[in-house]
């Protein structure tokens, strides 16, 4: 029987062009062909009192139907213009049918003064796939993410305060989903006191939904051809905060401080940066001391054969590291090739967007004579470069800690021999396997040790090739990795050289042949946790288990314990990244980051609580 179609992308809008881009299958225009740009500012902008309510801290807008960007370009464009010199502004939205780049571009092209605007957002397009896409510009001060999945089962995943809602799907009668009466009341859900949600339609049901969530809703002048439009003030109970035993941390003001010198720290610090925190880095030998000291390392995608919160939060990872990563000058891919069962690549090259290939002749373009999947936006970069590009401009203080003791304020870090090396807000571990040490009792770390080579070759591949391992070229040689030892040891130096080329046996034809005398060697140890998936958040603490073992085996018959019940309030980790750290660190970083801050995640609920440290102490609780 042949297998289900694979689905990890939503469906690309089919456009139609009479005079503006129109929704082929909603037959409606995605603004008005006379002046879009007018429309947005009068509907969306000043129905929602901008520029006036723009404020000195987070300006926090929710949207339903991010069709083109236009409302983002106008409110970016609106901020840039007028609001204070402190201020950040982030826009949470939702699209269920995204525009191709190149339809994207074609309307946009219609607004030339938005055209800077248009050309950075243009540039970081996000893909088609299921889930949420953060994007980041003017350095931080300007922050987007789109969900791309239907209005419902986008708002379900959300967790958010917006000070404004636009409300931009289709016309009501031409797409009722997305203006349900569900749908409305989880957007209320989503409010801070007094938002104002505004909208181009007055259609008695939307004006009934509006009403019963809460909003105090009035008709207003409309735009152009449109007689009238809606404004409404919610005036609803307050946002009741999630709860549960992954619960988000609430927000932290004050130093924070990071013990790390690999991508995961560095990320960290880069995602603190922009927003103005201030940091200091804790790690022993300096950046890159640990598995990020080699010379080339491998950015690509963890690719899983189905469409559960993890894998959507993976696969947004690597596409916000690849434009983190160029953003900072310090990577442009060149394409790597992926090998394996060739009916496995090939559903997921039919399950992705189009940067994912599949070639049975790839000589040509990546110089190896295998098929695979060709990922488009994956290659090589300079682990040092890449490391100072994010966290060089960061505290950095080259010193062990041993350990972390409770403190009024937040946590004291002590050094060897007790050394105080001072008190902090909070602190984030993101040592990998060298911070074990401190959260040995909170959670399971497995140690995994490996190298990598070069090898003298006169092969040049235009791309890189990774299979259970990977090869790419360098000067007057080819990069070898990585092996996997189990341990801290990654063994001698003949051990490795052999395990190397047992390696290359597996990997692109005529690979091993190509390989002379090894020229340098590197080492390192991996920190994996037991599901090899990331973890991320705030630690469980001794109580997490009293406080939770009634819920999590179905006894507890009282409400569960408040926000944060067992997890330790001021200790976080960003760990278990395992080989692939580089394409996770970003995006998880911009994750604790936007937690610690008080901001909306990036990630959805459920991918939060798939890589929660307490996940395990949980899943041990369900099995007693």
């Amino acid at each position: 029987m042949a297998s289900e179609p694979l689905i990890l992308k939503r469906p690309h809008a089919q456009l139609d062009w009479p005079s503006g881009p129109q929704a082929r299958d909603h037959g409606d225009m995605y603004f008005q062909p006379e002046d879009g740009l007018a429309e947005a500012r009068a509907v969306f902008l000043s129905g929602a009192r901008y520029p006036e309510r723009f404020h000195g801290a987070v300006n926090l807008v929710g949207e339903l139907g991010f069709g083109t960007g236009l409302n983002f370009l106008a409110l970016w464009d609106n901020f840039r213009r007028h609001a204070p010199a402190s201020a950040r502004l982030h826009m949470v939205s939702v699209e269920g049918f995204p525009l191709t780049r190149a339809d994207a571009g074609r309307a946009l092209a219609m607004f030339p003064e938005l055209a800077p605007l248009a050309e950075a957002l243009l540039d970081a397009w996000p893909s088609p796939h299921c889930g949420p896409h953060r994007r980041v510009f003017d350095g931080g001060r300007v922050c987007l993410t789109i969900h791309h999945d239907t209005a419902a089962a986008a708002l379900d995943e959300m967790d958010l305060a917006a000070e404004s809602w636009f409300l931009d799907g289709f016309a009501p009668a031409k797409n009722p989903d997305m203006w349900d009466e569900g749908v409305l009341a989880r957007v209320a859900s989503m409010c801070a006191p007094g938002a104002r949600a505004v909208t181009f339609t007055v259609a008695g049901a939307v004006r009934r939904g509006l009403a019963s969530a809460g909003f105090d809703v009035a008709k207003r002048p409309g735009f152009g051809r449109k007689r009238e439009r809606l404004e409404a003030v919610y005036g609803g109970p307050p946002r009741t905060p999630p709860t549960g035993p992954f619960a988000p941390a609430p927000q932290i003001d004050g130093e924070l401080a990071i013990i790390g010198g690999g991508i995961a720290a560095a990320s960290l610090a880069d995602a603190f940066a922009r927003r103005g925190r201030q940091v200091t880095v804790f790690a022993e030998g300096g950046w890159g001391a640990g598995a990020s000291g080699a010379p080339l390392g491998l950015l690509t995608p963890r690719l899983e054969a189905a469409d559960r919160p993890h894998s959507r939060a993976l696969l947004a990872a690597f596409d916000f590291a690849v434009q983190r990563y160029r953003q900072t000058g310090a990577f442009e891919g060149a394409g790597v090739l992926r090998l394996g069962e060739a009916a496995r690549l090939q559903r997921l090259a039919d399950a992705l967007d189009d940067d994912f290939t599949w070639l049975e002749d790839a000589v040509v373009s990546t110089g190896w004579a295998s098929p695979g999947l060709l990922m488009a936006r994956a290659g090589t970069f300079e682990p040092a470069r890449l490391l100072a590009a994010l966290g060089g401009a960061a505290e950095l203080r080259d010193v062990r800690v041993a350990a972390l003791e409770p403190d009024p304020d937040g946590v004291r870090l002590t050094g060897e021999g007790g050394a105080d090396l001072g008190a902090f807000a909070a602190v984030i571990l993101a040592g990998g396997a060298a911070g074990r040490h401190l959260m040995a009792d909170q959670l399971p770390l497995e140690a995994t040790a490996g190298q990598s080579a070069v090898f003298d070759s006169d092969r040049a591949p235009v791309s890189a090739a990774a299979w259970g391992g990977y090869a790419a070229a360098m000067p007057g040689g080819l990069m070898l990795g990585a092996t996997h030892d189990k341990g801290d040891d990654p063994g001698d130096a003949d051990r490795a050289e052999a395990a190397l080329r047992a390696l290359a046996q597996e990997g692109p034809a005529g690979l091993a042949q190509a390989l002379g005398p090894v020229r340098a060697r590197w080492g390192g140890v991996r920190a994996a946790a037991p599901d090899r998936l990331p973890v991320i958040g705030p630690l469980p603490d001794e109580t997490f288990s009293t406080r939770w073992a009634a819920h999590a085996q179905g006894r507890a018959a009282a409400p569960p314990p408040e926000p944060g019940a067992g997890l330790a309030p001021r200790v976080f980790t960003l760990t278990g990244l395992g080989a692939r750290g580089v394409a996770h660190a970003p995006l998880l970083a911009e994750a604790l980051a936007s937690m610690l801050c008080g901001e909306p995640a990036p990630l959805e609920r459920a991918a939060l609580a798939a890589l929660h440290p307490a996940r395990f102490a949980w899943r041990a609780l369900k099995r007693s």
